[in-house]
């Protein structure tokens, strides 16, 4: 019985709780700001699924939980349905090429989850910037939301390589 919960629930089960704990991170973040200028967004649901993409031997149960996950993140965070139900499948066939084509050590995950990181900001900016979901300017983003976000989401892909993988480990067992 619990070999048929690790095989089939665990997985979707952490990154849906990590999907909730981007929330209340952020609703955290947002209070203990306050007044500040700057803004920073933690992607723990971004990270995790990158990092189960590395780590993860079957290509299929997290290409299947990205989807859904995407699904439920679009729907709970997003003003926009399909983003994310996109983007992150989109990151976890990167992620698989990528890894088959250079080798994965600490330091390149970590830097392959920044380029994650990066690149998927930006899109998400510049898709709210077409369809005038928000108005601010490029500067703007860069200053006041994405480097202190990338700071912080480098400090979270930091520890959470090591966690993930150690989960991962456990998982495979």
């Amino acid at each position: 019985m619990l070999h048929f919960f690790k095989n089939n629930f665990l997985i979707p089960t952490f990154v849906f709780f990590i999907l909730l704990l981007d929330g209340s991170v952020m609703t955290m973040l947002s209070y203990s700001l306050g007044s500040e200028k700057f803004q920073i967004s933690p992607q723990f649901t971004l990270i995790v699924i990158t990092l189960l993409a590395v780590y993860l031997i079957n290509d299929s149960k997290i290409f299947l939980v990205s989807i859904i996950i995407g699904f439920i993140y679009d729907a709970y965070y997003s003003s926009i349905l399909g983003v994310n139900l996109f983007l992150f499948p989109m990151i976890v066939i990167l992620t698989r090429a990528v890894i088959k084509k250079f080798p994965m050590n600490f330091y390149t995950i970590w830097l392959w989850i920044l380029i994650v990181y990066t690149v998927y900001t930006h899109f998400i900016y510049a898709l709210y910037y077409l369809i005038d979901i928000h108005s601010s300017s490029y500067y703007y983003f860069l200053s006041q939301n994405y480097i202190p976000s990338l700071l912080f989401n480098a400090f979270l892909g930091f520890i959470f390589i090591w966690l993930i993988q150690k989960l991962v480990i456990w998982f495979e067992k």
